[in-house]
């Protein structure tokens, strides 16, 4: 059973000596996150009655912990050969269960040498906001450091308020591009049309990039045939119910700790719709422009402010792979994630999923000729949701509510009163 809100989030730094490890007062769970030179090689779960860990215990803790995700590394230094279907390593014999000195020094030489690849590519940032100046202004603060490198910072403000306006004019080097036209698909093509670099890298407002986020993204693409690269995101806080429910119920919390490469491989032997969303989150995402822009950009149908909470990044990922593109998963570029902390929010951006999702299944079925997106719209869907229906009397019972469960039915049954989307689509392209 999932233990309560508030959840208390520990680094622990396996670059320093160890201490013991303490019970923040007041928390219910404990998310500690195991990092190594700022990658993150782990997560592990705790009650506040299994602390205090001593310094060995910990040390052990930790060992179990991050042997998989270390054993991944070791094996695959600066390449991206880990395939895109799993990451389950065979490999942890490698990796001694006490991580000595001369396994963090590997380590240590595999993120030194991945680190200091050249960056060929100049890029833009762009930020898409609306109505939230708080949330930008910290977002702009933890870009400020890109901003001193000289790389070019926009935020397109997708419903122009003199609020926003006045948050980026005080960041001097970010430049402010009003866009009256909601959708986030829209305010994405216009920060590509504006922008200058090679790449564009886009962050949402409500995230805080870490130092080194905008580098890895950047040295991901070294080789022309990468459109997309996706990094971790990771939570700010799971303080509230919401913001715990969010990270695993709505499967914010399921991103891989080892560089993966999407590319045509990926899309084959998938019945029901190839799964893209596993690329990534768009919260974290950088494309090359030329290619968004040769592809017709994100399809301004799809996403918040057009039809729903989603789909609009997932779509042009599996457009870009139908293409004959490849898609890079960096998790050494981290940003952290202000998850919703109320109900009804959470409730509105599960229902926009839903509904986002299953109008980027039509979009993507009409415009790349993949069967298997209708398959998974009108089977695999509705029979995961009886599942779900099925088991929420017990899970009632037991105290632990499918919560979310209606908002995403909701949201499903509004995408499926969009078919068509396809069906006008499919006649255009005929």
């Amino acid at each position: 059973m999932r233990p309560p809100a508030p959840w208390a989030i520990l680094d622990v730094d396996l670059a320093r000596p160890l201490e013991a490890l303490r019970a923040p007062p007041e928390a219910s769970g404990i998310l500690v996150v195991f990092r190594f030179r700022g990658a993150v090689l782990g997560f592990g779960s705790l009650l506040p009655c299994e602390l205090p860990l001593s310094t060995g215990e910990l040390a052990r803790f930790s060992a179990r912990t991050v042997a998989p995700i270390a054993a991944d590394w070791l094996r695959i230094g600066n390449g991206y050969d880990t395939p895109a279907t799993g990451v389950r390593s065979q490999r942890t014999a490698d990796v001694d269960p006490l991580l000595t000195g001369s396994v963090l020094g590997r380590l240590d030489r595999v993120f030194a040498e991945r680190r200091t690849r050249p960056a060929h590519h100049t890029a833009s940032i762009v930020i898409c906001t609306r109505g939230r100046p708080d949330a930008l202004e910290s977002c702009l603060t933890s870009v400020a450091p890109e901003i001193a490198r000289g790389r070019e910072v926009l935020v397109v403000d997708n419903g122009p308020d003199p609020q926003t306006e006045a948050v980026v004019r005080r960041i001097e080097g970010a430049r402010y591009i009003p866009e009256p036209r909601p959708g986030l698909s829209v305010a994405r093509n216009t920060g590509i049309a504006a922008a200058t670099g090679e790449l564009v890298l886009f962050v949402d407002d409500d995230v805080r990039p870490e130092p080194g986020w905008a580098d890895a993204l950047v040295q991901a693409f070294d080789h022309e045939a990468v459109a997309v690269a996706c990094g971790l995101v990771l939570p700010d806080a799971l303080e509230e119910e919401a913001q715990i429910a969010f990270q695993y119920d709505l499967g914010f919390g399921g991103m891989g700790l080892v560089p993966l490469c999407f590319d045509w491989s990926f899309l084959q032997g998938w019945r029901r719709g190839v799964p893209v969303w596993e690329v990534g989150a768009g919260a974290n995402m950088a494309v090359r422009r030329s290619t968004v822009l040769r592809l017709g950009g994100f399809d301004e149908r799809i996403g918040p402010g057009a039809a729903g909470g989603c789909g609009d990044d997932s779509e042009f990922w599996h457009r870009a792979l139908f293409n004959g593109a490849t898609i890079h998963y960096e998790p050494l570029s981290i940003v952290r994630h202000q998850h919703r902390r109320q109900w009804d929010d959470l409730a509105r951006q599960a229902y926009g999923y839903g509904f986002g999702h299953v109008v980027a299944l039509f979009a993507q079925s009409a415009r790349d000729g993949d069967p298997g997106d209708l398959a998974r719209t009108f089977l695999t869907m509705p029979s995961w949701y009886a599942g779900r229906l099925r088991r929420a009397p017990r899970r009632w019972l037991l105290g632990e509510p499918d919560r979310l469960l209606w908002s995403e039915i909701r949201g499903y049954l509004s995408g499926v009163s969009r078919f068509r989307l396809f069906v006008d689509a499919f006649r255009r392209k005929r």
